[in-house]
């Protein structure tokens, strides 16, 4: 496999950029940005839970295919099936409380189809030869992508189906798709406008200090005024809360985005798809809420 670093992700503007180019990644960013707030926006105006199962997953299964791409060499492939196979099954099953299907095993079918897709592999590995090193990082790859794309992005169906919540499961989960999001904003608002010390360079060149601070700011502010606005209907999430919650999912979000770089800087790769333009594919939309709902879903258990 290549060991060139590949560019930085689309959501920092690369080193030498022109103002044009800035301002057109801008423009196209907002366009999109728009756009999912809209969205956002109408499954609110709804506040149906399966509106939001839906799209989660199209972005889970969508996530996972970009996340097969990213390997260049077909023999990381070669377990995908099974693992669009084992995210089917997950799915359903962690949706069936819905159809009122209820089981003590539910809260294990993490272990469980980890377990299940380890030996399924093992067992199709069986009729090829062996390849040194690379039979055993095809599955380790492809159980990483697996617990990457579905075990810890489905906390964001984990936070609607969560009892104590009940039907405010939504504006909870609405809440915490809003601050992230703005966690990714100011990082490139402020970065672009001001950023010129690196932050971590070896992994992603294109992301500051100035950034960092930016991305702070923002979920604060954005934490504050949701508490504001629907404050009623988030009785968990205190003034108190609002503040914490504010710093702690804007540095998980900054820690996903930067988790994104690495897996594409490795492989060498630039984007990892071009579903939204400014912002990138399936991965540069979640990869900051993969590590921020496992977080957020914690904390709402910790403190309801």
């Amino acid at each position: 496999m290549p060991d060139r670093p590949a560019a930085d992700s689309p959501d920092s503007p690369a080193p030498g950029q022109n103002a044009s180019s800035k301002r057109r990644t801008l423009l196209n960013r907002s366009a999109s940005t728009a756009f999912l707030i809209g969205l956002v926006a109408v499954a609110l105006w709804f506040s149906e839970v399966w509106i939001f199962l839906v799209l989660f997953t199209i972005l889970s299964f969508g996530g996972l295919i970009e996340y097969f791409r990213l390997f260049p060499h077909p023999g990381f492939r070669r377990f995908r099936w099974l693992a669009f196979l084992g995210a089917g099954g997950y799915l359903a099953l962690l949706y069936s409380p819905l159809w009122g299907f209820r089981g003590d095993w539910l809260g294990q079918i993490d272990g469980i189809f980890l377990a299940l897709l380890t030996i399924l592999m093992v067992l199709t590995r069986l009729r090829a030869p062996l390849e040194g090193y690379r039979s055993f990082d095809e599955i380790a790859a492809t159980l990483f992508g697996f617990a990457y794309c579905v075990l810890l992005f489905s906390f964001v169906p984990k936070i609607l189906l969560l009892p104590a919540l009940g039907s405010d499961s939504v504006v909870y989960l609405v809440y915490l798709v809003a601050v992230t999001k703005l966690t990714d904003m100011g990082a490139y608002l402020v970065g672009s406008a001001i950023g010129k010390d690196k932050l971590v360079p070896q992994i992603s060149p294109g992301k500051t200090w100035q950034g960092f601070w930016g991305a702070l700011f923002f979920a604060v502010v954005g934490s504050y005024v949701f508490y504001f606005v629907a404050g009623d209907r988030i009785p968990i999430i205190t003034a108190v809360h609002a503040g914490v919650l504010g710093l702690l999912i804007a540095l998980v979000a900054v820690l996903g985005d930067l988790a994104e770089s690495i897996i594409k800087r490795s492989l060498a790769v630039k984007d990892s798809g071009h579903v939204m333009p400014g912002i990138g594919g399936f991965l540069d939309l979640i990869d900051s809420v993969i590590f921020t709902a496992p977080v957020f879903y914690f904390y709402l258990l910790l403190f309801n």
